[in-house]
């Protein structure tokens, strides 16, 4: 048998054993509701998802991570905020400061964080596929001295 037609035969039998009945218990026209219900199965699933992060969800995530150091509010993490939040951080965080903010007004603002994301994730999308996976956002080695490479 034909898989189309395998799978009209199939369609048929779901329909008389199993929407028919259902139907009687919608609140709308039995014939509608299995009308409705052939179309939801009769159409293609949708694509899985990429496993991974798009430039905008990584720019996003980014973005949060950098503002929650933001403790004055003003949208803008300033030099002794980013610095009070990079305990862990390897390297000088004041020279990481100091690449960052492009336009030397001692503040990171949206732009400047955005611009530095989409820098990083060219750098880590090695395959360069428009999606970071797992294990390219596996963390890489830092150059002597325990500094990352700059941004």
């Amino acid at each position: 048998m034909r898989p189309a037609l395998r799978a009209a035969v199939l369609m048929r039998a779901i329909t008389a054993s199993v929407l028919v009945p259902l139907a009687g218990l919608l609140p709308i026209e039995p014939a509608s509701a299995v009308s409705h219900m052939r179309q939801a199965l009769s159409r293609p699933a949708a694509a899985p998802a990429p496993a991974g992060l798009t430039l905008a969800a990584f720019q996003a995530r980014y973005q949060r991570r950098l503002l929650a150091r933001d403790t004055d509010g003003d949208g803008k993490v300033s030099q002794a905020e980013f610095i009070a939040g990079a305990e862990r951080a390897n390297g000088d965080p004041g020279a990481r400061f100091a690449r960052m903010d492009r336009n030397r007004d001692a503040a990171l603002d949206l732009a400047e964080i955005g611009t530095v994301a989409a820098r990083r994730f060219a750098r880590l999308d090695t395959d360069r596929d428009g999606i970071l996976t797992p294990g390219e956002r596996q963390p890489r080695p830092t150059t002597r001295g325990g500094a990352e490479p700059s941004d």
